[in-house]
């Protein structure tokens, strides 16, 4: 498996595989033979597009807090990470906006990119969580696309 990037603030915790790997829901049902869901998701995994960028946001790190906190700060850091990605010349999934004023024109982001919230996001204002987002995504695509 290829390097992985990790970096953090107090807030979240990115990681970043430039291959895509399988999710950890469709992982769950690939290692379950008898599992009638298993063949459709062997046939998702098998024919999704492997030259895009697949991410996800995990509030596992936050489980104490209700389930409404939880899908609020994943909504919240979803929302910050799609604008840190505009910010950044990129579509949601990390291909080039057509756009010639942004800074990464035809360059594309691919691979698998995990967010972990942790604790306290809940309670930062939405502000910083953007700012951490447009922080860490710069850190990734500095790592990633280094400029010529």
């Amino acid at each position: 498996m290829a390097m992985k990037f990790v970096t953090s603030t107090n807030s979240m915790v990115l990681r970043y595989w430039p291959k895509c790997n399988t999710p950890p829901v469709a992982a769950r049902y690939l290692n379950a033979p008898t599992h009638p869901i298993r063949p459709k998701i062997v046939d998702l995994c098998a024919h999704r597009e492997k030259k895009t960028l697949w991410w996800r946001v995990s509030v596992s790190q936050i489980q104490q807090s209700k389930r409404v906190v939880r899908s609020w700060c994943g909504r919240r850091v979803r929302i910050a990470f799609e604008q840190a990605l505009k910010q950044h010349g990129l579509d949601k999934l990390g291909k080039p906006l057509g756009s010639e004023s942004l800074p990464l024109r035809g360059k594309k982001l691919s691979g698998t990119m995990d967010i972990y919230i942790q604790p306290p996001c809940v309670k930062q204002d939405f502000e910083g969580i953007q700012n951490d987002a447009h922080h860490l995504l710069t850190l990734l695509l500095d790592h990633e696309l280094p400029p010529k």
